[in-house]
């Protein structure tokens, strides 16, 4: 631009998936502004994409684990799509929820939302595909807890990756791992 006060939009080419995306950072133009600095630091620009996980359940039990954050986190709103399918689901730390929509009520239970890291496990009357649209989680800044014995780990990275990488932190003290997907 040329002109003081012209709102200035950028996008981002994500030469990985071929996509252009929108960043939600505007500026305001401004003659001779200097945005960022080499040693006080670089301008941000901020990138709002969701992403859509598809998760395949097979009628019976299924781990699951989310490795987006929805806009609503509610076990109500992310299984809502699943209808009267989606019977039960109960996690290691928050207890677990009963769904009583064939009854004309919703989900009822000590699990309220699906929290970044936690696994799942949840009963399908029937098989179906869950879809849940949302931000991908910042794998480096997000920690997992964990506690002595047992763990159900959820998946966070957007891609697949290397057991030993993820699991490198935490050295002598991981002894095994076991996968629904792949075994051990």
């Amino acid at each position: 631009s040329n002109n003081a006060g012209d709102i200035l939009s950028f996008q981002y080419y994500d030469a990985s998936t071929d996509e252009v995306l929108d960043v939600s950072t505007t500026y305001e133009f401004s003659a001779n502004d200097i945005l960022g600095h080499l040693v006080t630091g670089a301008y941000e620009l901020i990138i709002s994409s969701t992403v859509d996980l598809s998760i395949e359940l097979i009628a019976g039990w299924n781990w699951i684990s989310l490795n987006v954050i929805p806009e609503d986190p509610s076990i109500a709103s992310v299984l809502s799509g699943l209808g009267a399918d989606a019977d039960f689901i109960n996690s290691q730390a928050s207890g677990s929820s009963t769904n009583y929509e064939a009854w004309g009520g919703g989900w009822e239970g000590l699990l309220a939302d699906f929290e970044p890291g936690n696994m799942y496990y949840l009963k399908m009357l029937a098989p179906a595909t869950l879809v849940v649209t949302g931000m991908p989680i910042e794998v480096d800044s997000t920690p997992v807890n964990l506690i002595a014995g047992w763990n159900w780990l959820g998946y966070l990275p957007q891609n697949p990756g290397a057991v030993s990488t993820a699991l490198a932190s935490l050295g002598a003290d991981a002894d095994f791992i076991n996968s629904q997907a792949s075994g051990s």
